[in-house]
């Protein structure tokens, strides 16, 4: 077993922030029992990740939850190579090389993180301003850590003596790359990897060759490159895998009966309402593989098989018939709002307003048309419609903003209807 927290004789001001607040902060909220379940059976091969872990933490948290990732796969492990990072033996050979996209070295840092930050969790695409320039910022951060890994696979990887290139090889990406990663979701990869660049008006994707790189003017920066890069067999791929990822485990396994956090996800479903909101307890857990996707390479050399991975809940994401395809047992997070514990009464406020601004309750658009709605809503849907309509209207949800939430005081909160058995609240179940 790891010991993560060994006083390796490091100066204070050379250990990472986030180290240290699971050292001092979240020790009795049962964070580091979630770390060591994770870390249970990895081993450190070149003695050194101890010491990552403590003083630039990202890239050694990343292969952390991706051994334990991998361990709910039911696959076995080889350490008996160096490099790649993983290299998976059983239930077939395949080859995993873990990378972070980083802040870019003039870009804002994560000690500069601030309440705004922690409610821009809440604020869905349309209502970002600031959405397209930091889709480009993680379209360029993540192509050029992609890209690094398949230069370091076609120039070292493939001439190792134990790498045959019949096996699939995978780029593991975590997001750390701007201060807000956690609600990037998956659009820079849809762009990035297929071309598909996300339309936040419409809600659609428009099909695209490249990007201009943010604060430049003639800079390109291609999309779709998975058509020229037939030996990567797929990207997973991460935003979530934070110290937030940690806590919601922590609530959801009872790790400790300090409660000290309200965690709220906001996921995306196919079904109507698209966008769902989940509370996180131990009877609406998170799951360790919730938040992973898997973006398979239609143009792979070595196809990943999506079998492999039945026992998460990994969500698969290729191209079929010239249109996206999405397979997996669980909807995906969007999103994940981790804050200290509040007031009932802001809280489920909190909840409604979210659902209604997700949903584009409060947008001028097509909900206000009712020959739209005859045409392409079921009868089942209509009444779900009317349901969130009737939340809005009634709490006068529109008429709030998030910053009048954040400024609110608890005596001028007026009294919300409960919501657990609505069609937006994701329901509890029973162990």
């Amino acid at each position: 077993m790891l010991d993560l927290f060994q006083n390796l004789r490091i100066a204070e001001e050379n250990l990472h922030p986030k180290f240290k607040i699971l050292r001092d902060i979240l020790k009795l909220t049962g964070e580091q029992e979630v770390l060591k379940e994770w870390t249970d059976g990895f081993i450190d091969r070149d003695n050194k990740i101890i010491k990552e872990f403590q003083t630039t933490f990202h890239s050694s948290f990343w292969e952390f939850y991706l051994f334990s990732f991998f361990k709910e796969a039911g696959f076995e492990i080889d350490f008996s190579k160096n490099s790649p990072d993983f290299i998976i033996s059983k239930p077939e050979k395949i080859l995993v090389e873990a990378v972070v996209s980083n802040i870019k070295k003039d870009g804002r840092t994560e000690n500069t993180r601030n309440q705004d930050d922690l409610w821009s969790m809440l604020i869905p695409p349309y209502l970002r301003k600031d959405f397209y320039n930091n889709l480009d910022e993680s379209i360029v951060r993540h192509s050029n850590a992609i890209t690094s890994k398949n230069k370091k696979y076609i120039d070292q990887y493939s001439n190792l003596k134990w790498v045959n290139g019949n096996e699939p090889f995978v780029i593991a990406l975590s997001a750390c790359d701007q201060v807000n990663y956690g609600n990037e979701f998956y659009y820079p990869l849809m762009a990035l990897l297929y071309g598909f660049y996300f339309d936040v008006k419409t809600e659609e994707y428009i099909k695209k060759d490249f990007i201009i790189k943010p604060n430049t003017k003639k800079a390109q920066i291609p999309l779709n490159i998975f058509l020229n890069m037939e030996h990567i067999s797929a990207i997973i791929f991460s935003c979530t895998t934070t110290l937030g990822k940690l806590k919601s485990l922590a609530i959801s396994q009872e790790k400790s009966d300090k409660i000290t956090n309200f965690v709220m996800s906001i996921r995306h479903d196919d079904e109507f309402p698209h966008y769902k909101i989940q509370e996180v307890t131990k009877n609406t857990p998170e799951y360790l593989s919730d938040g992973v996707f898997i973006f398979h390479n239609p143009y792979a050399k070595n196809p990943l098989s999506k079998e492999l991975f039945q026992k998460t809940n990994a969500v698969h994401i290729t191209i079929k018939d010239n249109a996206l395809s999405f397979y997996g047992k669980n909807i995906p997070i969007v999103s994940r709002f981790n804050s200290p514990k509040i007031p009932e009464e802001l809280k489920r406020m909190i909840q409604y307003k979210t659902i209604c601004e997700f949903n584009r309750m409060c947008d001028d658009n097509k909900w206000t048309d009712a020959e739209w709605i005859v045409e392409n809503l079921t009868e089942d849907e209509m009444l779900k419609l009317l349901e969130l309509q009737i939340i809005c209207l009634e709490n006068k949800l529109c008429e709030i903003n998030f910053e009048d939430l954040k400024k609110m005081h608890l005596d001028n909160i007026r009294h919300y209807t409960d919501l657990n058995d609505s069609h937006f609240i994701i329901p509890r179940h029973e162990h």
